[in-house]
């Protein structure tokens, strides 16, 4: 079974971005039957903010990764960075350090997609 971890990097500038990394993921498990995992990074933290304009959209996609298994996280660093606090956040991402999450999904064979 692939093992894919989908980085979101693309800040709110690039919503057609975002919302293709949404997908990507949804469909790699519902098509594909992949062992999947969602980390907003960088300037991708800035799609699960609650405040912004677009957030009952983002919502509701990290609500369709988490009904179908994919555990969604957020790292705290680039959070922190972008002003953005644990109550900004949408309930059920897990806060984590960015960079040793994708170290460790890398040391356990996952594949790297980034958007």
């Amino acid at each position: 079974m692939a093992k894919i971890l989908v980085l979101l990097i693309t800040g709110k500038d690039n919503i057609n971005t975002e919302m293709v990394s949404f997908n990507f993921a949804a469909n790699a498990v519902k098509n594909a039957k992949a062992d999947v995992e969602f980390l907003f990074l960088g300037r991708g933290v800035q799609a699960a903010d609650n405040k912004q304009k677009s957030s009952p959209q983002f919502e509701e996609q990290v609500d369709e990764l988490l009904k179908l298994g994919i555990k969604v996280k957020i790292c705290k660093v680039s959070m922190a960075g972008e002003g953005i606090t644990e109550s900004d956040i949408f309930p059920g991402i897990e806060m984590v350090l960015g960079g040793v999450e994708v170290n460790s999904k890398i040391e356990s064979g996952y594949a790297i997609v980034t958007f």
